[in-house]
C-alpha cells in the first residue's frame, strides 16, 4: 500500500462540532500513516471532522471575525454602520458590481467576504471528505452501523460544499474522487443542472445512512432531517427561474416533492415542530400600547427563543433541523464570553465595546415595508397604517427583528448612548441627533465606535443585556443560534413549489397540504391571520406574497441575496436602492405627526447598487483560470 504522512490540526474554533468538549481543544496527528488512520474508527472519525472545519454557510463565521461583505447588506435587507478599515472600499466595490475584484482578495485574509473563503475551504473540505468516502473501508475496529454513521455525514458534506459554491458560481467539477496532485488538470467546468443531479445523489445516500436523531453529545452533526432539508433547498434552488431557465415544471414537482418528505419526515417522527406563539398577536402595540416599547415582549418569548435567550444552555429548539453549537471561551478571571459573529455582525459599539470586528448592520427602510400590519394587509393595503406612525400594529415578527427608536435596550458601560433606550431619530426630543446614530464629526481615529447609519437596528440577533468589552469583561449569560435549517423554511419552500407546479390550492404528489396552507401554517403560529384573499386568488398573487412571507419569516438569516438571485429579479430598481429611514422631532405629537416625529425614506444615491445579467452568478478566482485555462471562467467575467 501507499503510504502517505497525514498531519492533521483540528481548529478549537469550528462551531459545528460533535461535543462541547471538542470545542474547547485543539488536537494534532502528527506523522500518522494511513494505515493507521483507517484502521481506527476513532481516528478515522476525528480526520472527517476536519471537513467541519471548511464549511463556512451563510450562518457561519472564520475564526468568529465579522464578515466584511455579509448577505444581508448585499441584498435589500441591511447596510453596515462601520465606516473605518475596508468595510466601505468593499461595499463600494461590490456596489459597482466588481464582483472579479473581490474573488481575486487573498483567502482568509481579515477584509477578504467570507464567499471568497467560502470557495477556497470547500474544495478542500471536498478534498478531505473523498478520501475518507475512498478509504471508509479500511475501518476495521467498529459496526456497520458506526461507519455508515460517518459516511452519511461525508455525503452530506461533500453536497453542501457543492451548494454553497455553485449557488453563488454555478456548474464547477463534482469531484467524487481526488484529482492526483502530481497528474495535469486540464478538466472543464460541468453545468450547474449535471451538479445539482450530482449533489442530490449524495443527499439520497446521506438520507439512507445518517440516524434519525443522535444523542445528546452528538448535538450539531447532520441527521436524515438535516439530508431532507438540504435537498429541499437545493432542489427549490434548481426549479427557480436563475436556474430552470426552460420553465421546466417537472423540477418545481421535484421541489415540492423534496419539501413534502422533509414535512412527512417532521410529522412521523415529532423531532420537529412549530413553535407556538399565536398568542403574540394579542400584544398591545398600538400608538402608547403597553407591549410597543418593550425589548423582550412576553408574547414573543417562545418563538424569539429561537434565536436568542437567556442562560448558555445548548438547547436545541423544537423547530430547528440543524444548526452550530455555541462554544464556550474560558476567561482569565474564571468568567466565560460567546462570542457570537451573528452579535458581532448586526450589533453595535455598546454591545462589543472597544473590539474592531463588529458591524453593527442596521434594517434598510424599504425593507421593513414587506411586515404586514396585524390585520394581515400590506401597509399600502390597510387604511390604518400611518406612514408617520410605522411602528405600531405590525406583524408581531416584526417586534423580534428591529429594534426601533424608543425601545428599551440595555447599554454597557462606557458607551456612548446611556440613556437606556434606543435613540435613533436624527433629530431627537432635545434638538440633538439620536445617540446611536453616527456622528458625522467622529474623528478617524474612533471610527471603530461602530454607529448605526440607517435609523434601524435589528433586534432579531441581539439579547438585550448581552455584551462583550474587550479583554475578559463582559455580561453573556445569553446564547445565540446560528441555525442551518429550521421547519419555517421547509414549509416555505413547499409553499413555492406546490405553487409554481400546481397553483395555490393544489399539493404535492401524495400530501393533502395545499401552498396556501403551508404559508398559513408558518403564519398562525405567531397568530397571524390567514394570507387575506386579496393575495391568494391566482398562482401571480399567491408567489408575491410568499416572497414577502420568506423575507419576514427568514429575515437577516442569509436567505435573502440567494432568493433574490434565484427569482432572476436581483437587477430590479426596488433592490438596487439602499434607503435609510430618517425621524425628526416636530416639537410634539400633532394629527399629522401622532408620535411628535416626522418619518421620511431617504434613498442613499452614493450607495446605489450596479446589478446586471452578469451579475446573477458570480466568476472564480482569476488564479484558477490561471492554473487550468481549460476550467474557463464564468460567463460575463
Amino acid at each position: 500500500m501507499k503510504k502517505i504522512v497525514y498531519s492533521i490540526v483540528f481548529s478549537s474554533f469550528w462551531l459545528l462540532s460533535g461535543c462541547e468538549d471538542y470545542l474547547n481543544k485543539v488536537e494534532e496527528f502528527e506523522g500518522l500513516q494511513e494505515e493507521d488512520v483507517f484502521s481506527d474508527i476513532q481516528l478515522a472519525s476525528d480526520f472527517l471532522d476536519g471537513a467541519y472545519t471548511r464549511l463556512i454557510a451563510e450562518t457561519s463565521a472564520r475564526d468568529h471575525r465579522s464578515d466584511w461583505l455579509p448577505g444581508m447588506t448585499m441584498s435589500d435587507e441591511g447596510y453596515s454602520g462601520r465606516l473605518d478599515r475596508s468595510l466601505p472600499e468593499t461595499f463600494s466595490i461590490y456596489a459597482q458590481g466588481d464582483y472579479l475584484s473581490l474573488m481575486n482578495r487573498p483567502s482568509n485574509a481579515q477584509t477578504t467576504p467570507y464567499f471568497v473563503d467560502r470557495y477556497y475551504q470547500g474544495w478542500k473540505g471536498i478534498r478531505t471528505v473523498n478520501t475518507f468516502i475512498d478509504k471508509a473501508d479500511q475501518i476495521q475496529n467498529s459496526s456497520q452501523e458506526e461507519i455508515n454513521s460517518l459516511l452519511g455525514q461525508a455525503y452530506f458534506l461533500r453536497a453542501y460544499f457543492y451548494h454553497l459554491m455553485t449557488k453563488r458560481h454555478g456548474g464547477l467539477v463534482y469531484l467524487k474522487t481526488n484529482l492526483d496532485l502530481n497528474a495535469s488538470f486540464d478538466r472543464e467546468r460541468d453545468t450547474y443542472a449535471n451538479n445539482v443531479t450530482d449533489m442530490l445523489t449524495d443527499l439520497d445516500l446521506a438520507i439512507n445512512l445518517l440516524p434519525t436523531s443522535w444523542d445528546s453529545g452528538r448535538y450539531g452533526r447532520p441527521t436524515k432531517g438535516a439530508a431532507m432539508a438540504l435537498k429541499s433547498r437545493i432542489t427549490l434552488f434548481a426549479a427557480s427561474p436563475l436556474a430552470n431557465t426552460s420553465g421546466s415544471q417537472e423540477l418545481w414537482e421535484t421541489a415540492a416533492s423534496a419539501a413534502r418528505d422533509m414535512i412527512d419526515h417532521a410529522n412521523t417522527t415529532g423531532l420537529y415542530q412549530f413553535t407556538d406563539a399565536s398568542d403574540a398577536i394579542n400584544m398591545d402595540v398600538d400608538l402608547g400600547g403597553t407591549d410597543l416599547l418593550v425589548s423582550e415582549p412576553v408574547q414573543l418569548t417562545s418563538y424569539r427563543s429561537m434565536f436568542v435567550g437567556a442562560g448558555t444552555a445548548k438547547i436545541i429548539p423544537e423547530e430547528v433541523i440543524l444548526m452550530e453549537l455555541n462554544p464556550l471561551f474560558d476567561l482569565p478571571n474564571g468568567n466565560f464570553l460567546n462570542p457570537i459573529p451573528r452579535l458581532s455582525l448586526t450589533a453595535g459599539f455598546d454591545i462589543i465595546k472597544g473590539n474592531t470586528n463588529p458591524m453593527n448592520i442596521g434594517a434598510l427602510a424599504g425593507f421593513i415595508d414587506y411586515f404586514e400590519t396585524k390585520n394581515g394587509l400590506d401597509i399600502d393595503d390597510d387604511p390604518s397604517y400611518d406612514p408617520q406612525n410605522p411602528f405600531i400594529n405590525r406583524d408581531p415578527r416584526f417586534y423580534n427583528a428591529i429594534l426601533f427608536d424608543g425601545v428599551p435596550w440595555q447599554h454597557t458601560i462606557g458607551a456612548i448612548n446611556k440613556t437606556g433606550f434606543a435613540d435613533l431619530a436624527l433629530v431627537n426630543e432635545e434638538g440633538k441627533r439620536g445617540l446611536d446614530l453616527h456622528d458625522p464629526a467622529t474623528p478617524a481615529s474612533r471610527l471603530w465606535r461602530v454607529m448605526n447609519l440607517t435609523g434601524l437596528r435589528i433586534r432579531k440577533w441581539v439579547p438585550n443585556g448581552a455584551f462583550w468589552q474587550s479583554g475578559a469583561s463582559g455580561s453573556w449569560d445569553f446564547y445565540v443560534n446560528n441555525i442551518h435549517f429550521r421547519l419555517a423554511e421547509i414549509y416555505l419552500n413547499y409553499a413555492e413549489a406546490v405553487n409554481e407546479a400546481f397553483g395555490p390550492a393544489g399539493t404535492a404528489p401524495g400530501a393533502s397540504l395545499t401552498a396556501l396552507q403551508a404559508v398559513n401554517r408558518v403564519r398562525n403560529r405567531v397568530g397571524m391571520p390567514d394570507v387575506n384573499p386579496l393575495y391568494s386568488g391566482s398562482r401571480e398573487t399567491l408567489r408575491e406574497r410568499i416572497r414577502a412571507e420568506r423575507a419576514v419569516e427568514l429575515c437577516f438569516e442569509g436567505h435573502r441575496y440567494d432568493d433574490l438571485r434565484r427569482w432572476k429579479i436581483a437587477h430590479l430598481e426596488e433592490y438596487k436602492k439602499v434607503e435609510f429611514l430618517v425621524m425628526r422631532w416636530e416639537g410634539g405629537p400633532t394629527p399629522t405627526y401622532p408620535t411628535g416625529f416626522s418619518f421620511t425614506v431617504e434613498e442613499q444615491d452614493n450607495l446605489r447598487k450596479t446589478f446586471n445579467e452578469r451579475h446573477y452568478w458570480w466568476p472564480i478566482p482569476s488564479s484558477e483560470i490561471a492554473a487550468v485555462p481549460s476550467f474557463r471562467q464564468t460567463p460575463g467575467w
